[in-house]
C-alpha cells in the first residue's frame, strides 16, 4: 500500500542539503544569523545542547533530540540564547580529551531545503515547524544526528550528510503532519488513495469499509479533515504530480501522456475541476499542545 505523506512530498519536491555543524568556544554565547533567502527553508537540529531558532518576530527554544524547519522570506537565527550575540568563534586551539572529537563543535547542525510551488498548498508548513511538542520525533533525530556526527571521519561526507540532513526534514514533516493527514482514523483510506492508478476509483463504503467505519461517518471525517469529499481529495491528490509537472516547465502533451490522459483537453478539464474545490482545502494549523 502507498504512503500518502511520501506521496504528497514525492509531488511537491524536496531537496535537503547539510550545510555546517556549528563550532563555537565551549560556553560561549552566540547567534548564527542566516542570509534572508526567498527560496529555501531553514533547518536547524540539535543533538546535545538546547538552543533558541527564530524568525522574524518568531522564537522557540529547541530541546536535546529536537529540530524546526524555517520557512524563507523573513530573517532567521539560531542561538545559544533569545538575546543577540556575535556569531560563533573558535578563539584557539582546543583539546578533544582524548575522545578524537574537538570540544568545539556543538552538535547543532543546519542547512536548506527546498520545496516545490505547491507545498503551501499540499503540506501548509507554518513559519516555524518544530518538533518540540512531539517527544516521538526524538529517538530517530537523535540516532540520525548521531549518524550525522560520524560522517565527519569519511573522505567525501558530502552526499552521505545530505542525504541525513533529508531524513531530519523528512522526522520534522512527519512529527509535523499536514492538516490533511492529522485524522489517523482515515490513514488506510488516503494511503489506499495514493495507491490508486489514474483510472481507478473507490467508492465510499469501499473507502469506509478500510477505516471500519459507516459510509456516513467517513464523509463526515473527510470533510471536517480534509475540506473535501472523498472524490474531490482523490482528484486533488492524484492531480498534484501533474500540476508540479506543468509548474516545472514539462510539455503539456508529455505530462498528459505520463499521467494517463488521453488528450491534453482531457487533463485540463480535470485540473480545472479540481482548481474550483482547492479553496476548500483544509490548510488550517493543527492544534498543538502547549505545556503550561
Amino acid at each position: 500500500m502507498a504512503d500518502a505523506l511520501r506521496a504528497l512530498i514525492g509531488a511537491v519536491g524536496l531537496d535537503v542539503t547539510h550545510t555546517a555543524e556549528l563550532e563555537a568556544d565551549p560556553g560561549s554565547a552566540w547567534t548564527l544569523r542566516f542570509p534572508t533567502d526567498r527560496v529555501h527553508h531553514v533547518w536547524v537540529a540539535t543533538r546535545s545542547q538546547p538552543v533558541w531558532v527564530g524568525r522574524g518576530e518568531e522564537r522557540e527554544r529547541l530541546e536535546r533530540g529536537t529540530a524546526a524547519l524555517l520557512v524563507p522570506g523573513a530573517a532567521a537565527w539560531v542561538g545559544t540564547d533569545q538575546h543577540a550575540h556575535p556569531p560563533p568563534t573558535v578563539t584557539g586551539t582546543c583539546p578533544d580529551w582524548g575522545l578524537g572529537v574537538a570540544m568545539v563543535l556543538t552538535g547543532v547542525h543546519h542547512g536548506t531545503a527546498a520545496f516545490g510551488p505547491l507545498m503551501p498548498e499540499a503540506l501548509a508548513l507554518p513559519d516555524c515547524c518544530t518538533t518540540v511538542w512531539r517527544p516521538d520525533a526524538s529517538d530517530d533525530l537523535r540516532r540520525t544526528l548521531e549518524h550525522l556526527d560520524e560522517q565527519v571521519h569519511r573522505r567525501w561526507p558530502g552526499p552521505y550528510q545530505d542525504a541525513l540532513a533529508r531524513m531530519l526534514v523528512l522526522t520534522v514533516l512527519s512529527a509535523w503532519r499536514p492538516p490533511v493527514l492529522q485524522d489517523n482514523s482515515l490513514t488506510r483510506a488516503i494511503d489506499a488513495i495514493a495507491d490508486l492508478e489514474a483510472t481507478t476509483t473507490l467508492a465510499v463504503p469501499e473507502l469506509a469499509a478500510l477505516t471500519r467505519v459507516s459510509p456516513s461517518t467517513l464523509l463526515r471525517r473527510f470533510r471536517a479533515t480534509t475540506g473535501l469529499t472523498p472524490d474531490e481529495f482523490a482528484r486533488w491528490f492524484r492531480t498534484l504530480p501533474v500540476r508540479a509537472a506543468l509548474s516545472a516547465g514539462m510539455p503539456h502533451d508529455r505530462v498528459a501522456a505520463d499521467h494517463g490522459f488521453p488528450s491534453v483537453a482531457a487533463m485540463h478539464r480535470v485540473i480545472r475541476r479540481v482548481e474550483r474545490t482547492t479553496p476548500r482545502l483544509n490548510r488550517s494549523l493543527p492544534d498543538v499542545p502547549i505545556p503550561p
